[in-house]
């Protein structure tokens, strides 16, 4: 009895060497993918996910910017063409502009995450700041002289002025 469940053992261990010679699927294509199917999809979502994120921190980070240049020239502006901005048309955009503040709102129509970026005047100095989150457009507060993301909000650097920041 023992001799033969070695025996079987070693055709059954034989048989899998062999079909890995010659590179037989021992399972059907579709069991055989389905882990990495969904690892290559996860992948994709991530990566899709940042190429927005980078987009619209570069819209940000330019919208900041020009506003923070328009206060100075006389007034902030709700047209983006002033601004030298073409936004995407993927992207829901809200711009509100007030004499006090102006306020950019992007959301990218696949994704629930949501982008803002505000540019307000405290003590005649207009500050700025861009932030990515979710849920609804909460407040933006002041500690001292700068103006932070809402609760729960992460603020948002563009990767060109990161990167050069950095060399």
């Amino acid at each position: 009895m023992p001799r033969t469940y070695k025996f079987v053992l070693i055709l059954l261990l034989g048989m899998v060497g062999l079909a890995g010679l010659l590179r037989l699927q021992l399972l059907p294509p579709p069991l055989a993918r389905v882990s990495a199917d969904t690892i290559l999809n996860d992948l994709e979502a991530q990566e899709s996910l940042q190429e927005v994120r980078q987009q619209a921190a570069a819209l940000m980070s330019r919208f900041v910017g020009g506003e923070i240049t328009r206060h100075y020239w006389g007034g902030f502006t709700p047209f983006m063409d002033v601004l030298g901005i073409e936004l995407p048309a993927e992207f829901e955009t809200k711009v509100d502009v007030t004499p006090e503040q102006a306020r950019l709102s992007l959301r990218q129509r696949q994704i629930d995450e949501r982008y803002l970026a505000e540019v307000r005047i405290n003590n005649n100095v207009a500050r700025g700041v861009a932030c990515r989150g979710f849920g609804n457009n909460a407040e933006f507060r002041l500690a001292g002289e700068r103006l932070l993301c809402p609760e729960g909000w992460f603020a948002m650097i563009d990767p060109s002025v990161d990167g050069y920041r950095n060399r």
